[in-house]
């Protein structure tokens, strides 16, 4: 079953319905056990699937009964639903598994995905490496949440030091920018005091005001200034094709601004499925053209906050935003004396403001349950010193 797990947990491929077969499997011993018991995590995330589906209910019955966008709302349903029953489902399963049992699945998604991420770059040639995931940005997230896990729980000699280390020389290989960026501002964060920090800033922005007419010439640097000035001087309608701006560059930008308007126009949530018929009405006057926004409008594409952790505010509303809050505090808590939990539930935050495409709820789960064998065994430690 680890094996079956660590395939579930380090890929993003369709496979939907082998999540389906672990949830049938574990519930079939829940009946067999006559085990109905829940605990506090299992709880929020049953509130989180029934509040998701509620709200898109009562958001188009109430607010927009005219618009026909019930299949992609059942789609969505479809896709919280079973991440949220596998995450549940996970938490079943491993309760009675020691720590070991846990981070094993970890190595061998790690392990597996090494062998395919080196089969790649051997034989593909491949710009970037997308390993067991739909596509490198994918890929990235899934190395973010991994990354302090590997680097701290190496040292229980799991899998050999050399390993650990290759997959994250491997996974630069990768080149999402938002990766690597955030690895830096994590490692930064991590082993800088206060003073250095201070000092580091200084010094970069020295550097950027002394070479900033050589670092316009850098293209991708020019670009990205010039359509934050459009953004900036035009708002909205300044994103257009016919204005220079890419098309991608204009549906993730109105798609983050939208999902911003719609968390503080509906503060309850708008459930699963909804922010699509709420951005194809509300903006669609808003000045900005693609292709790609453009098809979103006619219904041939689907409209999304391009975020996770958006995603998931815009569909529960302040529910949402307060239990990530009561998260945040709880690995707070336990990073006095597991810091890896706290670094990567951190980076998975970070993470899920700019990727959409990965299990969030999976992986918070994963980390909750990790969080929970830490406990156990530091509760264990105590009661043999008394």
């Amino acid at each position: 079953m680890q094996y079956y797990l660590a395939l579930l947990i380090g890929s993003q491929l369709d496979i939907g319905i082998l999540y389906l077969v672990f949830i049938l499997y574990v519930f079939v011993q829940r009946i067999i056990y006559r085990d109905t018991s829940f605990v506090g995590i299992q709880w929020q995330y049953l509130f989180i699937l029934v509040l998701g589906i509620v709200s898109v209910m009562t958001y188009i019955v109430f607010n927009d009964p005219a618009y026909d966008d019930m299949s992609n709302i059942l789609l969505n349903i479809r896709k919280y639903f079973i991440e949220i029953m596998f995450s549940i489902a996970l938490y079943d399963f491993l309760k009675y598994k020691d720590l070991k049992y846990t981070l094993n699945i970890i190595y061998i998604s790690v392990i597996i995905n090494i062998l395919v991420g080196t089969y790649e770059i051997v034989t593909l040639f491949p710009e970037r490496i997308d390993m067991l995931f739909s596509e490198p940005s994918a890929a990235g997230y899934y190395y973010l949440f991994v990354f302090f896990i590997l680097y701290e729980k190496f040292k229980q000699e799991q899998i050999p030091f050399y390993v650990s280390r290759y997959f994250m020389v491997l996974g630069l290989a990768i080149g999402s920018k938002a990766q690597i960026a955030l690895l830096a501002l994590v490692a930064v964060l991590r082993y800088a005091t206060p003073l250095k920090i201070v000092s580091l800033l200084a010094v970069v922005g020295t550097l950027i005001y002394a070479f900033r007419s050589q670092l316009m010439d850098v293209e991708a640097i020019a670009y990205n200034m010039k359509v934050l000035n459009i953004y900036l001087e035009e708002g909205l309608s300044g994103l257009r094709t016919d204005n220079g701006v890419w098309g991608t560059y204009v549906t993730r930008i109105s798609a983050i601004q939208g999902a911003i308007i719609c968390f503080f126009d509906y503060p309850f949530g708008i459930g699963f499925g909804g922010y699509n018929s709420w951005y194809v009405t509300n903006m669609v006057g808003m000045g900005f053209s693609s292709s790609e926004t453009d098809g979103i409008f006619a219904g041939i594409a689907y409209a999304t906050p391009k975020s996770n952790l958006l995603s998931f505010f815009v569909n529960t509303g302040i529910f949402g935003l307060a239990l990530y809050f009561y998260w945040f505090k709880q690995f707070i808590l336990v990073g006095k004396q597991n810091l890896y939990l706290f670094q990567s539930f951190i980076l998975l935050t970070f993470a899920s403001l700019f990727i959409e495409l990965n299990p969030m709820f999976v992986y918070i789960m994963f980390l909750f349950i990790l969080k929970e064998k830490e406990e156990e065994i530091l509760q264990y430690q105590k009661e043999r010193q008394l």
